[in-house]
Protein backbone atom coordinates (compact mmCIF):
# COMPACT_ATOMS: atom_id res chain seq x y z
CA UNK A 1 0.00 0.00 0.00
CA UNK A 2 1.31 3.88 -0.88
CA UNK A 3 2.21 5.24 2.17
CA UNK A 4 0.17 7.94 3.86
CA UNK A 5 0.40 10.48 6.75
CA UNK A 6 -2.03 11.00 9.10
CA UNK A 7 -2.93 14.41 10.15
CA UNK A 8 -5.24 16.37 11.54
CA UNK A 9 -7.40 19.89 10.32
CA UNK A 10 -9.21 22.23 12.53
CA UNK A 11 -12.82 22.99 11.58
CA UNK A 12 -13.66 26.85 12.38
CA UNK A 13 -15.35 26.15 15.30
CA UNK A 14 -12.48 23.84 16.81
CA UNK A 15 -13.45 20.03 16.00
CA UNK A 16 -10.45 18.11 15.07
CA UNK A 17 -11.29 16.76 11.40
CA UNK A 18 -8.71 13.47 10.53
CA UNK A 19 -7.32 12.97 7.48
CA UNK A 20 -4.55 10.56 5.27
CA UNK A 21 -2.08 12.69 2.73
CA UNK A 22 -1.03 10.46 0.43
CA UNK A 23 2.21 12.24 -0.75
CA UNK A 24 1.99 11.27 -4.65
CA UNK A 25 4.42 9.66 -6.85
CA UNK A 26 3.68 11.41 -10.11
CA UNK A 27 5.04 15.04 -11.58
CA UNK A 28 4.62 17.99 -9.34
CA UNK A 29 2.22 20.31 -9.70
CA UNK A 30 -0.64 18.02 -10.50
CA UNK A 31 -4.12 18.50 -9.40
CA UNK A 32 -4.57 16.58 -5.96
CA UNK A 33 -7.68 14.63 -5.24
CA UNK A 34 -9.74 14.78 -2.23
CA UNK A 35 -12.01 11.32 -1.04
CA UNK A 36 -14.67 12.29 1.05
CA UNK A 37 -16.94 9.17 2.13
CA UNK A 38 -20.53 8.21 2.71
CA UNK A 39 -22.71 9.07 5.00
CA UNK A 40 -22.01 6.47 7.91
CA UNK A 41 -18.58 5.71 6.36
CA UNK A 42 -14.72 6.79 6.72
CA UNK A 43 -11.03 6.61 5.37
CA UNK A 44 -11.00 3.22 5.50
CA UNK A 45 -13.24 2.97 2.23
CA UNK A 46 -10.90 4.19 0.12
CA UNK A 47 -8.01 2.05 0.95
CA UNK A 48 -7.87 0.50 -2.42
CA UNK A 49 -8.28 3.42 -4.90
CA UNK A 50 -6.66 6.63 -2.77
CA UNK A 51 -3.14 4.00 -2.84
CA UNK A 52 -3.94 3.74 -6.77
CA UNK A 53 -4.49 7.29 -7.57
CA UNK A 54 -1.64 8.21 -5.33
CA UNK A 55 0.65 6.54 -7.80
CA UNK A 56 0.21 9.81 -10.21
CA UNK A 57 -0.97 12.52 -7.52
CA UNK A 58 -1.08 13.63 -4.26
CA UNK A 59 -4.66 12.35 -2.68
CA UNK A 60 -6.20 12.93 0.70
CA UNK A 61 -9.10 11.17 2.58
CA UNK A 62 -11.27 12.43 5.00
CA UNK A 63 -13.06 11.06 7.94
CA UNK A 64 -16.70 13.49 8.19
CA UNK A 65 -17.08 14.86 11.79
CA UNK A 66 -18.60 12.48 14.13
CA UNK A 67 -16.83 9.40 11.73
CA UNK A 68 -13.90 7.77 12.08
CA UNK A 69 -11.23 9.58 14.01
CA UNK A 70 -12.79 13.13 13.71
CA UNK A 71 -13.86 14.42 16.74
CA UNK A 72 -17.38 13.76 17.74
CA UNK A 73 -19.51 17.13 17.35
CA UNK A 74 -21.57 18.41 21.10
CA UNK A 75 -24.01 19.55 19.03
CA UNK A 76 -25.49 16.60 16.71
CA UNK A 77 -27.37 19.34 14.29
CA UNK A 78 -24.11 20.00 12.86
CA UNK A 79 -24.25 17.16 10.81
CA UNK A 80 -25.45 18.57 7.99
CA UNK A 81 -24.03 18.89 4.51
CA UNK A 82 -23.81 22.26 4.91
CA UNK A 83 -21.20 22.23 8.07
CA UNK A 84 -19.12 18.97 6.36
CA UNK A 85 -19.00 21.25 3.30
CA UNK A 86 -16.98 24.18 5.26
CA UNK A 87 -15.01 21.65 6.97
CA UNK A 88 -13.62 20.52 3.95
CA UNK A 89 -12.70 24.13 2.92
CA UNK A 90 -11.17 24.53 6.03
CA UNK A 91 -9.18 21.19 5.70
CA UNK A 92 -8.03 21.39 2.01
CA UNK A 93 -6.90 25.08 3.22
CA UNK A 94 -5.07 23.76 5.92
CA UNK A 95 -3.46 21.02 3.67
CA UNK A 96 -2.43 23.84 1.59
CA UNK A 97 -4.42 22.64 -1.27
CA UNK A 98 -6.52 25.59 -3.58
CA UNK A 99 -7.66 23.73 -6.28
CA UNK A 100 -8.80 20.00 -6.20
CA UNK A 101 -10.85 17.00 -7.91
CA UNK A 102 -13.43 15.69 -5.67
CA UNK A 103 -14.10 12.18 -5.58
CA UNK A 104 -17.41 11.61 -3.29
CA UNK A 105 -18.75 8.62 -2.42
CA UNK A 106 -22.83 8.86 -1.50
CA UNK A 107 -22.94 12.10 0.62
CA UNK A 108 -19.30 12.86 -0.49
CA UNK A 109 -20.71 13.03 -3.64
CA UNK A 110 -23.24 15.68 -2.09
CA UNK A 111 -20.87 17.34 -0.63
CA UNK A 112 -18.62 17.94 -3.88
CA UNK A 113 -21.88 18.99 -5.97
CA UNK A 114 -22.20 21.67 -3.00
CA UNK A 115 -18.52 22.55 -2.63
CA UNK A 116 -18.97 23.56 -7.23
CA UNK A 117 -21.96 26.05 -5.94
CA UNK A 118 -19.60 27.55 -3.24
CA UNK A 119 -16.75 27.65 -4.94
CA UNK A 120 -16.42 26.42 -8.69
CA UNK A 121 -13.33 27.73 -9.15
CA UNK A 122 -11.75 25.58 -6.81
CA UNK A 123 -13.65 21.88 -7.93
CA UNK A 124 -11.12 20.78 -11.07
CA UNK A 125 -13.48 18.12 -11.53
CA UNK A 126 -15.67 15.75 -9.21
CA UNK A 127 -16.08 12.11 -9.09
CA UNK A 128 -19.36 10.44 -7.61
CA UNK A 129 -19.81 7.55 -6.55
CA UNK A 130 -23.31 6.24 -6.87
CA UNK A 131 -24.61 9.66 -5.92
CA UNK A 132 -26.87 12.04 -8.64
CA UNK A 133 -29.31 14.75 -8.02
CA UNK A 134 -32.75 12.46 -7.51
CA UNK A 135 -32.05 10.25 -4.66
CA UNK A 136 -34.66 7.31 -5.05
CA UNK A 137 -37.08 6.34 -2.15
CA UNK A 138 -36.14 2.48 -1.98
CA UNK A 139 -32.57 3.30 -1.34
CA UNK A 140 -33.26 5.92 1.69
CA UNK A 141 -35.12 3.77 3.00
CA UNK A 142 -32.82 0.70 3.09
CA UNK A 143 -30.18 3.66 4.20
CA UNK A 144 -32.69 4.87 7.00
CA UNK A 145 -33.56 1.66 8.03
CA UNK A 146 -29.41 1.15 9.30
CA UNK A 147 -29.57 4.14 11.31
CA UNK A 148 -32.95 3.13 13.06
CA UNK A 149 -31.12 -0.20 14.35
CA UNK A 150 -27.12 0.44 14.50
CA UNK A 151 -24.95 -2.03 14.06
CA UNK A 152 -24.38 -3.61 17.04
CA UNK A 153 -22.23 -7.33 17.00
CA UNK A 154 -20.66 -9.66 19.80
CA UNK A 155 -17.45 -10.35 17.33
CA UNK A 156 -15.83 -9.84 13.69
CA UNK A 157 -17.31 -12.76 12.61
CA UNK A 158 -20.89 -11.91 13.50
CA UNK A 159 -20.57 -8.76 11.67
CA UNK A 160 -19.10 -9.87 8.59
CA UNK A 161 -22.02 -12.61 8.35
CA UNK A 162 -24.51 -9.83 8.91
CA UNK A 163 -22.68 -7.39 6.47
CA UNK A 164 -23.25 -10.28 3.76
CA UNK A 165 -26.41 -11.53 4.23
CA UNK A 166 -28.04 -7.96 4.34
CA UNK A 167 -26.11 -7.60 1.10
CA UNK A 168 -25.29 -10.49 -1.43
CA UNK A 169 -28.48 -10.17 -2.84
CA UNK A 170 -27.15 -7.23 -4.65
CA UNK A 171 -23.84 -7.89 -4.54
CA UNK A 172 -23.72 -11.12 -5.46
CA UNK A 173 -19.87 -11.84 -6.56
CA UNK A 174 -18.37 -10.63 -3.57
CA UNK A 175 -15.68 -13.24 -1.60
CA UNK A 176 -15.84 -14.07 2.20
CA UNK A 177 -12.82 -12.31 2.25
CA UNK A 178 -14.07 -9.19 0.62
CA UNK A 179 -16.93 -9.24 3.08
CA UNK A 180 -14.43 -9.28 5.80
CA UNK A 181 -12.80 -6.44 4.58
CA UNK A 182 -15.42 -4.72 4.03
CA UNK A 183 -16.80 -5.23 7.78
CA UNK A 184 -13.73 -4.33 8.98
CA UNK A 185 -14.22 -0.67 6.92
CA UNK A 186 -17.20 -0.41 8.32
CA UNK A 187 -17.18 -1.13 12.01
CA UNK A 188 -14.78 -0.59 14.56
CA UNK A 189 -14.35 -2.10 18.26
CA UNK A 190 -16.01 -1.02 21.39
CA UNK A 191 -15.41 -2.71 24.59
CA UNK A 192 -16.96 -6.13 23.15
CA UNK A 193 -18.95 -5.01 21.06
CA UNK A 194 -18.55 -4.95 17.29
CA UNK A 195 -19.91 -0.94 16.10
CA UNK A 196 -20.35 1.15 13.41
CA UNK A 197 -17.04 3.63 13.49
CA UNK A 198 -19.31 7.03 14.17
CA UNK A 199 -20.75 9.49 17.03
CA UNK A 200 -23.51 7.25 18.86
CA UNK A 201 -25.30 10.59 18.60
CA UNK A 202 -25.39 10.80 15.02
CA UNK A 203 -28.16 8.56 13.66
CA UNK A 204 -30.39 10.15 15.57
CA UNK A 205 -29.45 13.52 14.30
CA UNK A 206 -29.99 12.33 10.92
CA UNK A 207 -32.87 10.85 11.08
CA UNK A 208 -34.20 13.74 13.14
CA UNK A 209 -33.56 16.16 9.85
CA UNK A 210 -30.51 16.65 9.92
CA UNK A 211 -28.34 16.92 6.38
CA UNK A 212 -29.74 16.57 3.38
CA UNK A 213 -33.25 14.23 4.00
CA UNK A 214 -35.84 17.60 3.46
CA UNK A 215 -38.92 14.93 4.34
CA UNK A 216 -36.93 12.76 7.12
CA UNK A 217 -36.95 9.86 4.54
CA UNK A 218 -40.27 9.91 3.15
CA UNK A 219 -39.97 10.26 -1.15
CA UNK A 220 -36.37 11.00 -3.32
CA UNK A 221 -34.84 13.60 -2.20
CA UNK A 222 -34.04 16.35 -5.05
CA UNK A 223 -30.56 17.60 -5.35
CA UNK A 224 -31.26 18.86 -9.21
CA UNK A 225 -30.07 22.12 -8.05
CA UNK A 226 -26.82 21.09 -6.63
CA UNK A 227 -26.01 18.81 -9.26
CA UNK A 228 -26.52 21.99 -11.65
CA UNK A 229 -23.16 23.27 -10.37
CA UNK A 230 -21.07 21.08 -12.00
CA UNK A 231 -22.34 22.78 -15.52
CA UNK A 232 -18.84 23.33 -16.54
CA UNK A 233 -17.19 21.31 -14.27
CA UNK A 234 -15.74 17.80 -15.87
CA UNK A 235 -17.43 14.72 -13.94
CA UNK A 236 -17.67 11.01 -13.96
CA UNK A 237 -20.69 9.21 -12.09
CA UNK A 238 -20.03 5.32 -11.34
CA UNK A 239 -23.09 4.02 -10.48
CA UNK A 240 -23.82 -0.08 -9.10
CA UNK A 241 -26.26 -1.64 -11.35
CA UNK A 242 -28.02 -2.79 -8.36
CA UNK A 243 -28.39 0.83 -7.12
CA UNK A 244 -31.72 1.27 -5.08
CA UNK A 245 -30.58 5.00 -4.65
CA UNK A 246 -29.19 6.42 -7.84
CA UNK A 247 -31.58 4.73 -10.88
CA UNK A 248 -30.43 4.17 -14.71
CA UNK A 249 -33.13 6.95 -15.34
CA UNK A 250 -31.78 9.48 -13.56
CA UNK A 251 -28.11 8.54 -14.94
CA UNK A 252 -29.80 9.09 -18.23
CA UNK A 253 -31.49 12.27 -17.11
CA UNK A 254 -27.99 14.12 -15.44
CA UNK A 255 -26.69 12.69 -19.17
CA UNK A 256 -29.05 14.76 -21.04
CA UNK A 257 -28.86 17.78 -18.52
CA UNK A 258 -24.71 17.95 -18.69
CA UNK A 259 -23.86 16.49 -22.46
CA UNK A 260 -20.09 15.92 -21.61
CA UNK A 261 -20.74 13.54 -18.16
CA UNK A 262 -18.87 10.38 -18.29
CA UNK A 263 -21.12 7.82 -16.92
CA UNK A 264 -20.29 4.17 -16.20
CA UNK A 265 -22.43 1.29 -14.73
CA UNK A 266 -20.42 -1.51 -11.99
CA UNK A 267 -21.75 -4.72 -12.77
CA UNK A 268 -23.22 -6.63 -9.99
CA UNK A 269 -22.81 -3.69 -7.62
CA UNK A 270 -25.73 -1.20 -5.47
CA UNK A 271 -25.11 1.72 -2.99
CA UNK A 272 -22.23 1.91 -3.66
CA UNK A 273 -19.35 0.28 -5.09
CA UNK A 274 -16.27 -0.81 -3.57
CA UNK A 275 -13.75 1.51 -6.44
CA UNK A 276 -11.84 -1.73 -6.13
CA UNK A 277 -13.76 -2.64 -9.25
CA UNK A 278 -11.82 -3.12 -12.55
CA UNK A 279 -13.99 -1.03 -14.60
CA UNK A 280 -14.25 1.41 -11.49
CA UNK A 281 -10.15 1.78 -11.48
CA UNK A 282 -10.13 2.10 -15.23
CA UNK A 283 -13.39 4.75 -16.00
CA UNK A 284 -11.21 6.80 -12.45
CA UNK A 285 -8.07 6.16 -14.27
CA UNK A 286 -9.02 7.56 -17.81
CA UNK A 287 -11.16 10.90 -16.30
CA UNK A 288 -7.83 11.62 -14.04
CA UNK A 289 -5.93 11.55 -17.41
CA UNK A 290 -7.69 14.24 -18.75
CA UNK A 291 -6.94 16.58 -15.62
CA UNK A 292 -3.66 17.71 -15.34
Amino acid sequence: MTAFQERFAVAQDGLRLFYRDYPGLGPQGRTPVICIPGLTRNVRDFDFIAAHVAATRRVIATDLRGRGRSGYDPDPRNYSVAVETRDIFQLLAAAGIARVIVLGTSRGGVIAMTMAAFAPAMVAGAILNDMGPQLESAGLERIYSVLRSPPSYSGWDEAVAALKAANIALFPDVSDERWRTFAHALYREEGTRIVGDYDPKFPAAILAGAGTNPRNGAGAADLWKWFAALSAIPALVLRGDNSQLLSAETLTAMKAAKPDLVTVTIRNRAHVPFLDEPEAVAAIDAFLEGIP
